[in-house]
Protein backbone atom coordinates (compact mmCIF):
# COMPACT_ATOMS: atom_id res chain seq x y z
CA UNK A 1 0.00 0.00 0.00
CA UNK A 2 1.62 3.06 -0.98
CA UNK A 3 2.28 5.69 2.03
CA UNK A 4 -0.03 8.93 1.81
CA UNK A 5 1.31 12.54 2.28
CA UNK A 6 -1.97 13.10 4.32
CA UNK A 7 -3.37 10.37 6.91
CA UNK A 8 -6.49 8.46 6.48
CA UNK A 9 -8.82 9.81 9.26
CA UNK A 10 -11.84 8.12 10.99
CA UNK A 11 -14.18 9.85 13.25
CA UNK A 12 -15.94 7.30 15.43
CA UNK A 13 -19.15 8.51 17.02
CA UNK A 14 -21.78 7.32 19.40
CA UNK A 15 -24.56 8.36 21.47
CA UNK A 16 -24.67 8.82 24.86
CA UNK A 17 -21.66 7.23 25.51
CA UNK A 18 -20.85 8.17 28.99
CA UNK A 19 -17.03 8.75 29.46
CA UNK A 20 -16.56 6.30 32.53
CA UNK A 21 -17.90 3.79 30.39
CA UNK A 22 -14.63 3.05 28.99
CA UNK A 23 -12.74 0.49 30.99
CA UNK A 24 -12.65 -3.00 31.41
CA UNK A 25 -15.47 -3.75 29.47
CA UNK A 26 -14.43 -1.77 26.53
CA UNK A 27 -10.95 -3.53 25.36
CA UNK A 28 -10.75 -2.34 22.27
CA UNK A 29 -11.29 1.29 23.03
CA UNK A 30 -8.47 0.67 25.59
CA UNK A 31 -6.29 -0.47 22.73
CA UNK A 32 -6.54 3.39 21.20
CA UNK A 33 -6.17 4.76 24.75
CA UNK A 34 -2.75 2.47 25.77
CA UNK A 35 -1.48 3.41 22.56
CA UNK A 36 -2.85 7.18 21.99
CA UNK A 37 -4.33 9.94 24.17
CA UNK A 38 -7.07 9.98 26.03
CA UNK A 39 -8.32 13.60 27.35
CA UNK A 40 -9.60 13.18 30.83
CA UNK A 41 -11.64 16.78 30.59
CA UNK A 42 -13.74 16.80 27.44
CA UNK A 43 -17.21 18.26 26.84
CA UNK A 44 -19.76 18.71 24.83
CA UNK A 45 -20.60 22.14 23.09
CA UNK A 46 -24.48 21.12 24.56
CA UNK A 47 -25.34 17.41 26.19
CA UNK A 48 -28.40 17.45 23.20
CA UNK A 49 -28.08 15.27 19.95
CA UNK A 50 -29.17 18.07 17.40
CA UNK A 51 -26.87 20.99 18.69
CA UNK A 52 -24.13 18.79 19.67
CA UNK A 53 -23.41 17.52 16.21
CA UNK A 54 -23.90 20.64 14.55
CA UNK A 55 -21.46 22.30 16.81
CA UNK A 56 -18.55 19.47 16.27
CA UNK A 57 -19.37 20.04 12.17
CA UNK A 58 -19.69 23.71 12.19
CA UNK A 59 -17.04 24.29 15.51
CA UNK A 60 -19.54 27.03 16.72
CA UNK A 61 -21.46 26.92 19.84
CA UNK A 62 -25.45 26.57 19.72
CA UNK A 63 -25.49 29.99 20.35
CA UNK A 64 -23.56 30.84 17.36
CA UNK A 65 -24.75 28.71 15.16
CA UNK A 66 -28.34 29.28 16.07
CA UNK A 67 -29.13 25.37 16.70
CA UNK A 68 -30.12 24.93 20.34
CA UNK A 69 -32.32 21.95 20.44
CA UNK A 70 -33.54 18.74 18.79
CA UNK A 71 -36.28 19.09 15.71
CA UNK A 72 -34.90 22.61 14.83
CA UNK A 73 -34.46 23.50 11.43
CA UNK A 74 -30.71 23.02 9.90
CA UNK A 75 -28.12 25.48 9.78
CA UNK A 76 -28.25 28.14 6.74
CA UNK A 77 -26.36 27.33 3.48
CA UNK A 78 -23.41 30.00 4.48
CA UNK A 79 -22.67 27.83 7.43
CA UNK A 80 -23.19 24.29 5.97
CA UNK A 81 -20.91 25.17 3.16
CA UNK A 82 -18.25 26.02 6.21
CA UNK A 83 -18.24 22.58 7.54
CA UNK A 84 -15.17 20.82 8.25
CA UNK A 85 -15.78 18.43 6.12
CA UNK A 86 -16.61 21.05 3.31
CA UNK A 87 -12.90 22.23 3.53
CA UNK A 88 -11.26 18.10 3.74
CA UNK A 89 -13.04 17.60 0.58
CA UNK A 90 -11.14 21.22 -0.75
CA UNK A 91 -7.88 19.82 0.32
CA UNK A 92 -8.36 16.72 -1.16
CA UNK A 93 -9.55 14.50 1.18
CA UNK A 94 -12.77 11.89 -0.02
CA UNK A 95 -15.49 12.09 2.80
CA UNK A 96 -17.80 9.31 3.99
CA UNK A 97 -20.91 9.18 6.56
CA UNK A 98 -21.67 6.13 7.39
CA UNK A 99 -24.35 5.76 10.39
CA UNK A 100 -25.98 8.37 12.38
CA UNK A 101 -26.07 12.32 11.69
CA UNK A 102 -28.54 13.83 13.00
CA UNK A 103 -28.08 17.41 11.72
CA UNK A 104 -31.27 17.83 9.70
CA UNK A 105 -34.25 16.25 12.23
CA UNK A 106 -36.42 13.43 11.15
CA UNK A 107 -38.38 12.92 14.18
CA UNK A 108 -42.11 12.02 13.23
CA UNK A 109 -42.10 12.86 9.41
CA UNK A 110 -42.67 9.71 8.69
CA UNK A 111 -40.12 9.99 5.48
CA UNK A 112 -37.63 7.70 3.76
CA UNK A 113 -34.58 9.91 4.31
CA UNK A 114 -32.44 7.69 1.83
CA UNK A 115 -34.29 9.21 -1.02
CA UNK A 116 -35.73 12.80 0.39
CA UNK A 117 -32.59 13.80 2.56
CA UNK A 118 -29.14 12.23 1.17
CA UNK A 119 -28.32 15.17 -1.25
CA UNK A 120 -28.96 17.35 1.05
CA UNK A 121 -26.51 15.83 3.81
CA UNK A 122 -23.90 15.35 1.06
CA UNK A 123 -23.94 19.24 0.58
CA UNK A 124 -22.62 19.60 4.19
CA UNK A 125 -19.07 18.24 2.88
CA UNK A 126 -20.19 14.21 2.08
CA UNK A 127 -18.90 12.49 -1.18
CA UNK A 128 -20.64 9.57 0.63
CA UNK A 129 -23.66 9.25 2.21
CA UNK A 130 -25.27 5.73 4.16
CA UNK A 131 -27.71 6.92 6.74
CA UNK A 132 -29.48 5.30 9.65
CA UNK A 133 -31.63 6.91 12.19
CA UNK A 134 -32.24 6.21 15.96
CA UNK A 135 -33.75 2.95 16.97
CA UNK A 136 -37.96 4.14 17.35
CA UNK A 137 -36.95 6.31 15.26
CA UNK A 138 -37.44 4.33 12.42
CA UNK A 139 -40.53 3.49 13.23
CA UNK A 140 -41.78 5.96 10.94
CA UNK A 141 -38.87 6.72 8.76
CA UNK A 142 -36.82 4.48 6.71
CA UNK A 143 -33.40 4.03 6.09
CA UNK A 144 -30.40 1.90 4.89
CA UNK A 145 -30.56 -0.33 7.95
CA UNK A 146 -34.82 -0.49 7.13
CA UNK A 147 -33.84 -1.24 3.78
CA UNK A 148 -31.70 -3.77 4.85
CA UNK A 149 -33.87 -5.68 7.19
CA UNK A 150 -37.41 -5.56 4.36
CA UNK A 151 -34.72 -7.73 2.07
CA UNK A 152 -33.98 -10.16 4.84
CA UNK A 153 -37.24 -10.49 5.30
CA UNK A 154 -37.04 -8.89 9.33
CA UNK A 155 -38.55 -5.45 9.35
CA UNK A 156 -42.01 -6.17 9.98
CA UNK A 157 -40.84 -8.57 13.32
CA UNK A 158 -38.39 -6.27 14.19
CA UNK A 159 -40.64 -3.07 14.60
CA UNK A 160 -42.96 -5.14 16.11
CA UNK A 161 -40.19 -6.08 18.66
CA UNK A 162 -40.16 -2.40 19.27
CA UNK A 163 -43.47 -1.59 19.81
CA UNK A 164 -43.90 -4.26 22.45
CA UNK A 165 -40.86 -4.65 23.86
CA UNK A 166 -37.94 -1.86 23.98
CA UNK A 167 -39.10 0.71 26.64
CA UNK A 168 -39.12 -2.32 28.82
CA UNK A 169 -35.51 -3.88 28.34
CA UNK A 170 -37.50 -6.91 26.42
CA UNK A 171 -35.57 -9.80 24.12
CA UNK A 172 -34.04 -7.85 21.23
CA UNK A 173 -35.43 -10.36 18.06
CA UNK A 174 -31.65 -10.08 15.89
CA UNK A 175 -28.30 -11.55 16.35
CA UNK A 176 -25.48 -9.00 17.10
CA UNK A 177 -24.42 -8.83 13.10
CA UNK A 178 -27.73 -7.24 12.60
CA UNK A 179 -28.38 -5.34 14.99
CA UNK A 180 -28.04 -1.30 14.51
CA UNK A 181 -24.73 -1.08 15.41
CA UNK A 182 -23.69 -4.11 14.26
CA UNK A 183 -25.20 -3.12 10.85
CA UNK A 184 -23.39 0.01 11.04
CA UNK A 185 -19.85 -1.08 11.79
CA UNK A 186 -20.15 -3.61 8.87
CA UNK A 187 -20.95 -1.34 6.47
CA UNK A 188 -18.06 1.23 7.81
CA UNK A 189 -15.72 -1.86 7.12
CA UNK A 190 -16.69 -2.74 3.83
CA UNK A 191 -15.81 0.91 2.88
CA UNK A 192 -12.47 0.63 4.57
CA UNK A 193 -12.07 -2.74 3.02
CA UNK A 194 -13.17 -2.07 -0.71
CA UNK A 195 -12.08 1.75 -0.58
CA UNK A 196 -9.50 2.20 -3.75
CA UNK A 197 -8.58 5.91 -4.49
CA UNK A 198 -5.21 7.43 -4.38
CA UNK A 199 -6.91 10.31 -2.19
CA UNK A 200 -7.35 9.87 1.79
CA UNK A 201 -10.25 9.59 3.15
CA UNK A 202 -12.34 10.95 6.16
CA UNK A 203 -15.18 8.87 7.28
CA UNK A 204 -17.22 9.76 9.67
CA UNK A 205 -18.64 6.41 11.26
CA UNK A 206 -21.40 7.34 13.33
CA UNK A 207 -23.40 4.63 15.75
CA UNK A 208 -26.80 5.10 17.30
CA UNK A 209 -25.75 3.50 20.41
CA UNK A 210 -25.46 3.31 23.57
CA UNK A 211 -29.01 5.34 22.91
CA UNK A 212 -31.59 4.15 24.86
CA UNK A 213 -33.71 2.16 24.42
CA UNK A 214 -31.86 -0.25 26.33
CA UNK A 215 -32.07 -3.40 24.51
CA UNK A 216 -29.59 -5.75 22.59
CA UNK A 217 -29.06 -9.14 20.95
CA UNK A 218 -27.21 -11.82 23.05
CA UNK A 219 -28.21 -12.68 27.39
CA UNK A 220 -27.37 -10.08 29.77
CA UNK A 221 -23.17 -9.88 30.05
CA UNK A 222 -22.54 -7.35 33.02
CA UNK A 223 -24.10 -8.62 35.96
CA UNK A 224 -26.66 -5.73 37.53
CA UNK A 225 -25.08 -6.87 40.69
CA UNK A 226 -21.66 -5.39 40.07
CA UNK A 227 -22.98 -2.26 38.55
CA UNK A 228 -22.21 0.90 40.33
CA UNK A 229 -25.22 2.79 42.66
CA UNK A 230 -26.43 6.14 40.97
CA UNK A 231 -24.85 9.13 42.50
CA UNK A 232 -27.66 10.77 44.37
CA UNK A 233 -30.54 8.57 43.93
CA UNK A 234 -31.93 5.77 45.36
CA UNK A 235 -30.50 2.76 44.22
CA UNK A 236 -32.64 -0.26 42.93
CA UNK A 237 -32.61 -3.79 41.17
CA UNK A 238 -34.00 -1.49 38.14
CA UNK A 239 -31.29 0.84 38.12
CA UNK A 240 -28.84 -1.49 37.87
CA UNK A 241 -30.25 -3.81 35.55
CA UNK A 242 -30.87 -0.86 33.05
CA UNK A 243 -27.08 -0.25 33.77
CA UNK A 244 -26.16 -3.49 33.06
CA UNK A 245 -27.83 -3.24 29.55
CA UNK A 246 -26.87 0.10 28.72
CA UNK A 247 -22.81 -1.24 29.55
CA UNK A 248 -23.59 -4.50 27.13
CA UNK A 249 -24.49 -1.64 24.15
CA UNK A 250 -21.60 -0.42 24.98
CA UNK A 251 -19.52 -3.38 24.61
CA UNK A 252 -21.09 -4.09 21.50
CA UNK A 253 -20.24 -1.17 19.96
CA UNK A 254 -16.61 -1.50 21.41
CA UNK A 255 -16.71 -5.16 19.47
CA UNK A 256 -17.15 -3.41 16.68
CA UNK A 257 -14.38 -0.99 17.16
CA UNK A 258 -11.77 -4.37 17.30
CA UNK A 259 -13.15 -5.58 14.24
CA UNK A 260 -12.54 -2.28 12.20
CA UNK A 261 -9.19 -2.08 13.66
CA UNK A 262 -8.64 -5.88 12.44
CA UNK A 263 -9.61 -4.60 8.69
CA UNK A 264 -7.46 -1.30 9.06
CA UNK A 265 -4.33 -3.79 9.87
CA UNK A 266 -5.54 -6.47 6.91
CA UNK A 267 -5.27 -3.10 4.38
CA UNK A 268 -2.31 -2.22 6.24
CA UNK A 269 -3.07 1.59 6.40
CA UNK A 270 -3.81 1.30 10.33
CA UNK A 271 -0.45 3.47 10.53
CA UNK A 272 -1.76 6.16 8.22
CA UNK A 273 -4.93 6.39 9.76
CA UNK A 274 -5.78 8.69 12.65
CA UNK A 275 -8.53 7.54 14.52
CA UNK A 276 -10.83 9.68 16.93
CA UNK A 277 -13.25 8.71 19.88
CA UNK A 278 -16.14 10.30 20.76
CA UNK A 279 -19.93 10.99 22.02
CA UNK A 280 -22.24 13.73 21.25
CA UNK A 281 -22.90 13.72 25.21
CA UNK A 282 -22.76 11.45 27.91
CA UNK A 283 -26.38 9.58 30.12
CA UNK A 284 -27.00 10.37 33.29
CA UNK A 285 -27.84 7.03 33.62
CA UNK A 286 -29.76 7.62 37.13
CA UNK A 287 -27.60 9.64 39.00
CA UNK A 288 -29.29 12.49 40.20
CA UNK A 289 -32.45 10.52 39.57
CA UNK A 290 -32.18 11.35 36.02
CA UNK A 291 -32.38 9.35 32.84
CA UNK A 292 -32.02 11.71 30.18
CA UNK A 293 -28.99 14.00 28.81
CA UNK A 294 -29.86 17.88 28.95
CA UNK A 295 -27.81 18.24 32.04
CA UNK A 296 -24.47 19.61 32.60
CA UNK A 297 -23.14 17.04 35.50
CA UNK A 298 -20.05 15.28 34.51
CA UNK A 299 -21.46 12.40 32.96
CA UNK A 300 -23.45 14.49 31.25
CA UNK A 301 -21.96 17.20 29.45
CA UNK A 302 -18.79 15.20 29.54
CA UNK A 303 -17.41 12.89 26.58
CA UNK A 304 -14.81 10.63 26.12
CA UNK A 305 -12.04 11.57 23.99
CA UNK A 306 -9.72 9.36 22.00
CA UNK A 307 -6.70 9.80 19.74
CA UNK A 308 -4.67 7.06 17.94
CA UNK A 309 -2.68 7.21 14.99
CA UNK A 310 -0.20 9.27 13.50
CA UNK A 311 1.50 12.13 14.55
CA UNK A 312 -1.00 11.44 17.36
CA UNK A 313 1.41 11.66 21.24
CA UNK A 314 2.06 8.99 23.02
CA UNK A 315 2.92 8.39 26.50
CA UNK A 316 5.89 6.44 27.31
CA UNK A 317 6.60 2.85 26.12
CA UNK A 318 6.85 1.42 29.35
CA UNK A 319 3.86 2.68 30.72
CA UNK A 320 1.09 3.14 27.84
CA UNK A 321 -1.06 5.68 26.57
CA UNK A 322 -1.01 9.35 27.62
CA UNK A 323 -4.02 10.72 29.51
CA UNK A 324 -4.33 14.58 28.89
CA UNK A 325 -5.98 16.94 31.60
CA UNK A 326 -6.54 19.26 29.22
CA UNK A 327 -9.96 21.54 29.07
CA UNK A 328 -11.15 20.01 25.76
CA UNK A 329 -14.16 20.71 23.85
CA UNK A 330 -16.15 18.56 20.35
CA UNK A 331 -15.62 22.10 18.99
CA UNK A 332 -12.19 21.90 19.25
CA UNK A 333 -12.14 19.07 16.42
CA UNK A 334 -13.12 21.45 13.39
CA UNK A 335 -9.83 23.39 13.66
CA UNK A 336 -7.80 19.76 14.67
CA UNK A 337 -9.34 17.23 12.05
CA UNK A 338 -8.65 20.37 9.46
CA UNK A 339 -4.96 20.70 11.03
CA UNK A 340 -4.38 16.73 10.57
CA UNK A 341 -5.08 17.46 7.14
CA UNK A 342 -2.31 19.75 6.79
CA UNK A 343 -4.64 22.54 6.15
CA UNK A 344 -3.77 26.34 7.57
CA UNK A 345 -6.45 27.15 9.73
CA UNK A 346 -5.90 30.75 10.66
CA UNK A 347 -8.92 31.99 8.48
CA UNK A 348 -11.61 29.63 9.44
CA UNK A 349 -10.89 29.92 12.91
CA UNK A 350 -11.32 33.90 13.13
CA UNK A 351 -15.29 33.37 14.72
CA UNK A 352 -14.38 30.62 16.33
CA UNK A 353 -13.22 29.27 19.95
CA UNK A 354 -12.29 25.77 19.12
CA UNK A 355 -8.78 25.34 19.53
CA UNK A 356 -5.88 22.71 18.33
CA UNK A 357 -5.40 19.48 19.69
CA UNK A 358 -2.20 18.79 18.13
CA UNK A 359 -0.56 21.39 19.48
CA UNK A 360 -1.99 20.35 23.08
CA UNK A 361 -1.02 17.53 22.37
CA UNK A 362 2.85 18.75 21.84
CA UNK A 363 2.53 21.02 25.09
CA UNK A 364 2.70 23.80 23.24
CA UNK A 365 2.92 27.16 24.83
CA UNK A 366 -0.13 28.96 24.78
CA UNK A 367 -1.73 25.91 23.32
CA UNK A 368 -4.47 25.58 26.18
CA UNK A 369 -7.52 26.93 27.92
CA UNK A 370 -8.26 28.22 31.38
CA UNK A 371 -11.95 27.43 31.02
CA UNK A 372 -14.56 26.17 28.47
CA UNK A 373 -18.23 26.47 27.97
CA UNK A 374 -21.60 24.09 27.21
CA UNK A 375 -25.02 25.54 26.13
CA UNK A 376 -28.34 24.09 25.88
CA UNK A 377 -31.51 26.46 26.06
CA UNK A 378 -30.94 29.13 28.27
CA UNK A 379 -28.30 27.37 30.67
CA UNK A 380 -25.03 27.88 30.26
CA UNK A 381 -22.47 26.16 31.43
CA UNK A 382 -18.63 27.44 32.52
CA UNK A 383 -16.18 25.15 33.55
CA UNK A 384 -13.02 27.20 35.08
CA UNK A 385 -9.81 25.41 36.58
CA UNK A 386 -11.51 23.16 39.12
CA UNK A 387 -14.53 25.11 39.41
CA UNK A 388 -17.68 24.71 37.57
CA UNK A 389 -21.23 26.72 37.69
CA UNK A 390 -24.22 26.38 35.68
CA UNK A 391 -26.17 29.54 34.82
CA UNK A 392 -30.01 29.72 33.39
CA UNK A 393 -31.27 33.28 33.91
CA UNK A 394 -34.95 31.56 32.85
CA UNK A 395 -34.87 29.33 36.10
CA UNK A 396 -33.34 32.00 38.52
CA UNK A 397 -29.89 32.30 37.62
CA UNK A 398 -26.88 30.38 39.43
CA UNK A 399 -28.29 26.41 39.60
CA UNK A 400 -25.12 24.80 40.23
CA UNK A 401 -21.54 25.26 41.84
CA UNK A 402 -19.16 22.42 42.14
CA UNK A 403 -15.47 22.33 43.19
CA UNK A 404 -14.49 19.54 41.16
CA UNK A 405 -11.01 19.24 42.81
CA UNK A 406 -12.92 18.41 46.42
CA UNK A 407 -15.95 16.88 45.05
CA UNK A 408 -15.63 14.96 41.70
CA UNK A 409 -18.96 13.62 41.88
CA UNK A 410 -20.59 16.71 42.26
CA UNK A 411 -22.48 15.55 44.93
CA UNK A 412 -22.08 18.91 47.55
CA UNK A 413 -24.23 21.78 45.49
CA UNK A 414 -21.97 25.05 46.35
CA UNK A 415 -24.57 27.39 45.15
CA UNK A 416 -26.01 29.80 47.63
CA UNK A 417 -23.73 28.77 50.17
CA UNK A 418 -22.09 31.45 52.36
CA UNK A 419 -17.85 31.89 51.76
CA UNK A 420 -18.57 31.46 47.86
CA UNK A 421 -20.17 34.52 47.00
CA UNK A 422 -16.79 35.69 44.88
CA UNK A 423 -16.16 32.80 43.09
CA UNK A 424 -20.63 32.50 42.25
CA UNK A 425 -19.91 36.18 40.95
CA UNK A 426 -16.44 35.88 38.93
CA UNK A 427 -17.72 32.72 36.91
CA UNK A 428 -21.22 34.92 36.59
CA UNK A 429 -19.20 37.48 35.38
CA UNK A 430 -17.38 35.87 32.46
CA UNK A 431 -20.41 33.93 30.90
CA UNK A 432 -21.96 37.50 31.24
CA UNK A 433 -18.67 39.25 29.67
CA UNK A 434 -18.15 36.58 26.65
CA UNK A 435 -21.76 36.58 25.60
CA UNK A 436 -22.03 40.49 25.69
CA UNK A 437 -18.64 40.39 23.52
CA UNK A 438 -20.11 37.28 21.07
CA UNK A 439 -23.40 39.91 20.63
CA UNK A 440 -23.03 43.56 21.38
CA UNK A 441 -23.25 45.39 18.25
CA UNK A 442 -20.01 47.67 17.91
CA UNK A 443 -18.54 49.85 15.31
CA UNK A 444 -15.47 47.72 14.49
CA UNK A 445 -17.81 44.81 13.96
CA UNK A 446 -19.89 46.63 11.75
CA UNK A 447 -16.92 47.65 9.82
CA UNK A 448 -15.89 43.92 9.18
CA UNK A 449 -18.96 43.36 8.37
CA UNK A 450 -18.92 45.65 5.52
CA UNK A 451 -15.53 44.89 4.57
CA UNK A 452 -17.10 41.66 4.00
CA UNK A 453 -19.94 42.25 1.69
CA UNK A 454 -17.45 44.76 -0.55
CA UNK A 455 -15.41 41.94 -1.10
CA UNK A 456 -17.59 39.38 -1.71
CA UNK A 457 -19.03 41.53 -4.36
Amino acid sequence: MAVLEKPNIILIMTDHFRPDAIGRSTPNLMRLVNNGTKFENAYSGAPLCQPSRVSIVTGMYPSQNGICGNMTPPIPDDLRDDTFMNHLQDAGYYTALIGKHHYIDAYGLGIDVVTEQDEAIKQYGFDHVWQVVDCDENLHNDDRYTQYLREKGLLDMYRSEIKKHASQCGPYPLDEEDCEDGYIGRIGREFVAEYDSDKPFYLNLSFVGPHPPYWHPNDLQHDPQKMSAPLGAPDSELVRERRAHYMDKCTIIDRTIGKLLDTLEEKDILDQTVIIFVSDHGDNLGDFGIWDKRFFYEQSAGVPMIFHGPGIRRGDRNVGGKNSKALVSLIDLYPTILSLAGMDTHDVMKNRDGLDLLKILNEEQGAFRDELYSELGTSVMIRHGNWKLVYDPEQGGVQYLFNLANDPTEEHNLAGVAGYEHMTLNLVQRILSRYILQRQFTHDKEERRVQKVRMAK
